[in-house]
């Protein structure tokens, strides 16, 4: 009489061949799945900024505008997972009117973004004058704010409205100070 030792029965070994095989077959469909957010999400991302609402204030002849917006889910992640690039040219869409050389993105987060636009006033005799400007698109609540005079709050507007300011008011603290990002892109 012999004994047999069998270490690994026949059924054994079809099993761990079904679980390399469910193992691998996850693993494509999670490729599959990360190529086609790729592929989906630039032109998923038209539209995907609703700002909220857009300040403008002055130092000198220069403008600092900061925009409060809102993301859509899947573009917070995607910016979470691969920088903000993607949401710049919506970004940068409000100001098109504006010399393409003179605006500036300085701060760009989930949140808020703060841009920089030269030479929108000119000086003469102790005034900034600043003539009406217009956007690129409709801003829903634009705030303007004079460093010599209190804010104004126009609704739906597509331009700037003219106005004067006084020379040496300086910059109103616009940078924000809280901990955001500074532009990846």
């Amino acid at each position: 009489m012999s004994i047999k030792i069998v270490n690994n029965p026949p059924h054994r070994k079809l099993y761990l061949l079904k679980e390399q095989i469910n193992s691998q077959m996850k693993q494509r469909i999670l490729i599959v799945l990360v190529l086609s957010l790729l592929l989906i999400m630039p032109s998923a991302s038209a539209g995907c900024v609703q700002v909220t609402k857009t300040t403008m204030e002055f130092e000198c002849a220069d403008a600092v505008f900061t925009l409060d917006y809102e993301l859509d889910l899947l573009v917070k992640i995607y910016v979470m997972a691969f920088g903000s690039a993607k949401i710049v040219p919506e970004i940068e869409a409000q100001f098109v009117s504006f010399d393409k050389d003179d605006v500036t993105i300085k701060r760009l987060d989930y949140e808020q973004a703060v841009v920089v636009v030269k030479n929108v006033s000119y000086y003469n005799k102790g005034y900034y004058f600043h003539d009406s400007h217009k956007f690129g698109i409709t801003i829903d609540k634009l705030v303007v704010d004079p460093p010599d005079r209190l804010p104004r709050t126009y609704l739906n507007t597509n331009s700037t409205q003219s106005l004067f300011y006084k020379d040496g008011a300086g910059l109103n603290n616009t940078l924000p100070a809280n901990n955001s990002l500074l532009a990846d892109f």
